[in-house]
């Protein structure tokens, strides 16, 4: 990227108290010379938060979505916070934070049919709630997370919960990382204030755990941002797909030469996050694992799937055979087979099939079914099985309290 140098800036919160956020989103926004200065009255603001999970933690702290709204409000706009789903609405009953903003979920809103300027992956229309496409200022509050398909999460993928309900679906039916690229040329943000307070690590969204850091971070520019926060974070912006398919289509920089950090010392406030696992070693003898010409998100699916089943598939007393990544003849199939991924469309009769590129984290109640677990009604919808032989395995299991549909996106 040429030019200036972007801003980030960077900031330690010692106590997640409200009086200490909203001193250090005060002084985030003095380093960035006041980003909201183009706030007018009247105008409509949009605050999207990580905020459809019920679990404590696991979610943008409230009192940093305080300390943003009430900025905006005092300088005359409409402000909403916005998610999908009604968790949201759950999470902020009773906040403060309803004197300066409306709290509403994606899915109680008007739908707007658009198509994505310049999309790659996401071309054809599609629909999202009014207030994402009609507002004046769109600010992102991502909660920084790691991803066990697509390595890290924050400011460019939150954007992928614009989509109401459950159509974050077609996301991953179109691939992943360009529909997140697509997602940010729809709806540029004009802010990003990241909630690095809390961050989640390890396997998620299919476990994960919350690790308490004490940063936040705030940017005019959603890939810098991500660039920034991601090697705070010990992650090199290469190893991230779509933030290198952004900066092709010049939405950022990914060389952090071409960032500008303003507050903390990026060395000093760095932290070393826990990834989600990669190994595609399966835990045992008769569990078959084909993935060599998987792509990268789809062979970390199925590590990350391994990862969370390996009980289950201690358990389970047959042999499963899971197949990933294009093929022109399908290997041996050694009892249950599971096919993982958009590219195995064609053998999609061959067994139980997720497609997806990756496929969700819902999308593991597949494998479950395969070895004769029970699923939800709702699991039952995220993937196909074969239209003239039965599944493999029809015998009945207890089912484990796994977590809400909702928060295994």
């Amino acid at each position: 990227m040429t030019g200036n140098p972007v801003a980030v800036a960077l900031t330690e919160v010692e106590y997640r108290t409200a009086p200490a956020v909203d001193r250090a989103v005060a002084a985030l926004l003095d380093l960035l010379g006041d980003p909201l200065r183009q706030v007018g009255r009247g105008d409509r603001v949009v605050i999207k938060p990580n905020m459809f999970q019920l679990k404590p933690g696991f979610r943008t702290s409230p009192e940093l979505l305080l300390a943003v709204a009430k900025r905006a409000s005092e300088r005359g706009a409409e402000v909403f916070v916005a998610e999908r789903t009604q968790v949201i609405k759950d999470i902020l009953k009773g906040s403060p934070l309803h004197r300066y903003a409306q709290v509403v979920s994606f899915d109680d809103r008007p739908l707007r049919i658009v198509q994505v300027p310049g999309a790659t992956s996401l071309r054809v229309p599609i629909a999202v709630p009014d207030l994402v496409v009609e507002c004046d200022l769109f600010i992102g509050a991502p909660q920084l997370r790691t991803h066990s398909s697509v390595v890290f999460t924050n400011a460019m993928k939150n954007l992928v919960g614009l989509l109401p309900g459950f159509t974050t679906r077609i996301v991953h039916m179109a691939g992943v990382e360009e529909s997140i690229v697509d997602l940010n040329l729809l709806r540029p943000q004009h802010l990003v204030v990241c909630d690095a307070l809390t961050v989640i690590e390890g396997n998620y969204p299919m476990e994960g755990s919350s690790r308490a850091v004490g940063l936040l971070a705030a940017s005019e520019n959603a890939v810098a941002l991500d660039v920034t926060m991601a090697a705070a974070a010990g992650i090199a912006s290469w190893e991230l797909a779509y933030l290198r398919d952004a900066a092709r289509r010049g939405l950022g920089p990914i060389d952090l030469a071409d960032i500008e950090i303003r507050g903390a010392d990026l060395a000093a406030v760095a932290f070393a996050i826990e990834r989600a696992p990669i190994d595609l070693t399966p835990p045992r003898e008769g569990i078959h694992v084909h993935a060599d010409t998987a792509c990268d998100d789809c062979r970390r699916w199925v590590a990350a799937a391994l990862h969370l089943l390996r009980p289950d598939l201690l358990r389970y007393p047959g042999e499963l055979t899971i197949v990933s990544g294009p093929v022109r003849r399908l290997p041996e199939p050694r009892g249950a087979v599971v096919l993982v991924g958009n590219a195995l469309y064609e053998h999609r009769e061959a067994g139980v099939y997720l497609e997806g590129c990756p496929p969700r984290a819902i999308q593991t109640a597949g494998l479950r079914y395969a070895m004769g677990h029970a699923v939800t009604e709702q699991e039952r919808t995220q993937f196909r099985v074969p239209t003239q032989v039965p599944c493999q395995s029809t015998r009945s299991a207890a089912r484990q309290n796994w977590p809400a549909p909702e928060e295994l996106v």
